[in-house]
């Protein structure tokens, strides 16, 4: 089974309140090497939550629009459901991306 890194990005089905499911992009935050991951989603609807980080090397990300990822909003999924790699996000995204987490989740 393939092993992701934090900081990959990829696409996968993410379950909506609808009940539906919809293919988007996704930040991986852990995978410990089994057959879970936690993910954080991705959208191109702007964000300004405090969980929320706009994306600044998108491109390079994989992603086709600017971005948002949306850290107070991780998922455990299967990864099963990942359909693809898109790309990694740059050492300055990961750099911003941990001080958020670090803000959000401090106990």
């Amino acid at each position: 089974m393939t092993e992701y890194k934090f900081g990959d990005v990829v696409l996968i089905a993410f379950h909506q309140v609808d009940g539906n499911r919809k293919q988007r992009p996704a930040l991986v935050i852990l995978d410990v090497g089994d057959d879970d991951i936690v993910l954080a989603p991705i959208t191109t609807t702007k964000r300004k939550g405090r969980g929320d980080y706009k994306v600044k090397n998108w491109s390079e990300s994989g992603l086709l629009l600017h971005s948002w990822v949306r850290l107070a909003k991780i998922a455990c999924l299967g990864k099963i459901e990942i359909n693809k790699q898109l790309g990694i996000c740059s050492a300055d995204d990961k750099k911003n991306l941990i001080v958020i987490w670090n803000k959000i989740y401090k106990f």
